[in-house]
């Protein structure tokens, strides 16, 4: 089964935003790599049109089988990247996903919860 990641973030640090940006530029790199190794089936970074864009500025996407993005999120370059993350951006926060199959073992979940007490 695939599971998500969405990794949210805020506006750059004051001060560090040519560092922010050169981030950006190689966190693309290291996703493009997994999605290119068959890591991740799916990546895309997107940006916030309207937001509070200093809360989210925008976020990036990943989605791969399980077992894969588990093993992605032990990585020592993930962990660094991360870290980066948290002193350039504000904001920085990662989330899991139900994606895909998923979300069909879900909602079958929610409907055997509801019939168990009767709702």
């Amino acid at each position: 089964m695939e599971i998500g990641l969405l990794i949210r973030y805020g506006k750059l640090v004051p001060g560090r935003e040519e560092q922010g940006m050169e981030l950006f530029d190689e966190t693309v790199r290291y996703c493009s790599a997994k999605l290119a190794d068959g890591t991740l089936t799916y990546f895309e970074p997107f940006f916030f049109a309207t937001s509070d864009l200093g809360e989210e500025s925008g976020f990036f996407v990943l989605r791969g089988p399980a077992p894969s993005m588990f093993a992605l999120m032990e990585e020592e370059e993930y962990h660094r990247l991360m870290q980066k993350g948290s002193m350039l951006l504000e904001h920085l926060r990662a989330d899991f996903l139900t994606v895909g199959e998923g979300i069909q073992v879900e909602l079958e979940r929610i409907a055997k919860v509801r019939a168990e007490l009767g709702i």
